[in-house]
């Protein structure tokens, strides 16, 4: 989704804070309850500004990007709850998420550099990565995949940081 911010709404955006700042913000991305709860998650955000808010969303990102491979450990190491097929699976989404945190953490020096094309590329990657993770377990018979809220939250949390970067370019 491309968003087209005119300066006008940028420099009354820089003139918000706290509360109002989250808002306003939270108004551009796709995910707007997700992105208010994420970024009033930090303390850090009432005295922040635009940028402050997107290194808040490109962290709370990375951490549950961590938080979920993690998680597929447990799952992946716990005794006979998966058949050898889901087991396969969960490799791939160690591999696919180990790849989506390494892409947020090189975004991290792409948006210090204001290096926005990058910072796109590599955020997209990571939402592709869930996808992926996600789509390896459609030919799993029976059972929903175990990962699928993950997948879907980690893509709206990385959603949510692309939009609030976009205020910055």
């Amino acid at each position: 989704m491309l968003l087209i911010i005119s300066s006008a709404t940028l420099a009354t955006s820089s003139r918000l804070q706290g509360k109002d700042l989250v808002s306003n913000a939270c108004s551009h991305t796709q995910f707007y309850e997700v992105c208010v709860s994420t970024l009033k998650s930090d303390p850090q955000s009432e005295k922040s500004d635009i940028r402050g808010l997107a290194d808040i969303a490109l962290n709370v990102s990375i951490a549950y990007g961590m938080e979920t491979l993690s998680h597929i450990n447990s799952l992946k190491f716990s005794p006979g709850n998966y058949t050898p097929f889901a087991s396969r699976c969960l490799s791939d989404c160690m591999e696919e998420y180990s790849d989506a945190v390494d892409n947020l953490q090189e975004s991290a020096q792409a948006l210090r550099t204001k290096s926005y094309t990058t910072v796109n590329t590599l955020v997209a990657a990571a939402m592709t990565d869930s996808d992926t993770c996600e789509g390896g377990f459609g030919e799993m018979p029976g059972n929903e995949p175990p990962l699928t809220q993950r997948n879907q939250y980690f893509y709206k949390l990385c959603s949510n940081f692309l939009a609030i970067t976009t205020l910055l370019s």
